[in-house]
């Protein structure tokens, strides 16, 4: 059970570190974009237009600081932001398209980042199946231990939530039955409050456990009867299976005698 938790942990921990992998890999392609459209990598084709949308951005987000100072409104922010995240998300798809050119070394970061999200989707899939396997195994003896004892559990539940209803409904000439007072002043076994949990929740686990054991004994001797039953009959069938065998045998022999 602890081996299952562990398992369970340590997935869910390489979970968040694929999702921190993928924030780190975003951001490593946006430095790479970044870095494709300053080095001049856009004056053609797909980049030539990113890289003019980039630097429009870029102006605009300098001349809205240089214009607002420390005194931006919440509506400017916004636009601020706005802009931050369209310039981002330049950078996003000039970085990508670089991916797709012939390498040239500034993609490294990008790559080695990809390399620790396969190793660690490789290990929290490895990890997945161990959780599963345990999980089988776990439910395999769970079910091996609970078939057995189903009668004594069906059997407690049920006394259990009889008792508990009877308790509750009754607790007053319970308590009274066992000369004790249900209020402040009169005999207690340990105070009023105490001896009511007593009543309403030990008295009908004890009388759960009681059904249980009663249950199971007498489901044991059913099935020890049944089982008895089975092999009796079992064993009358072999017999006459057996002495028609032998009849058949005798007759077969006593025609094969009036043959010769």
């Amino acid at each position: 059970m602890i081996e299952h938790l562990v398992t369970r942990f340590e997935a869910a921990r390489l979970d968040l570190r694929q999702r921190e992998l993928r924030r780190r890999e975003e951001a490593a392609i946006a430095q790479l974009g970044e870095k494709t459209l300053a080095d001049g990598g856009g004056r053609s084709g797909r980049l030539a237009s990113l890289s003019a949308d980039a630097a429009a951005a870029r102006g605009r987000l300098q001349a809205m600081a240089a214009g607002n100072g420390k005194s931006a409104s919440g509506a400017q922010r916004q636009r601020v932001e706005a802009l931050e995240q369209r310039l981002h998300q330049i950078y996003l798809t000039a970085g990508r398209l670089a991916l797709a050119m012939p390498p040239t070394g500034a993609e490294s970061e990008v790559h080695a980042i990809r390399a620790e999200m396969a190793d660690a989707a490789s290990e929290r899939d490895r990890l997945r199946g161990e959780g599963q396997r345990l999980t089988e195994e776990t439910w395999t003896q769970l079910r091996a231990w609970v078939t057995p004892r189903a009668p004594a559990l069906t059997g407690m539940v049920v006394a259990w939530w009889i008792a508990r209803s009877y308790a509750v409904s009754h607790t007053g000439a319970i308590m009274n039955s066992l000369g004790l007072s249900l209020g402040r002043r009169g005999p207690h076994l340990v105070s009023a409050p105490t001896d009511t949990v007593l009543v309403q929740y030990g008295l009908p686990l004890v009388v759960a456990a009681v059904c249980a054991y009663l249950t199971q004994r007498l489901a044991g001797r059913v099935r020890a009867t049944v089982e008895d039953v089975r092999a009796r009959s079992s064993e009358a069938t072999r017999a006459a299976a057996a002495a028609r065998l032998a009849a058949g045998e005798s007759r077969d022999a006593r025609m094969a005698g009036k043959s010769r």
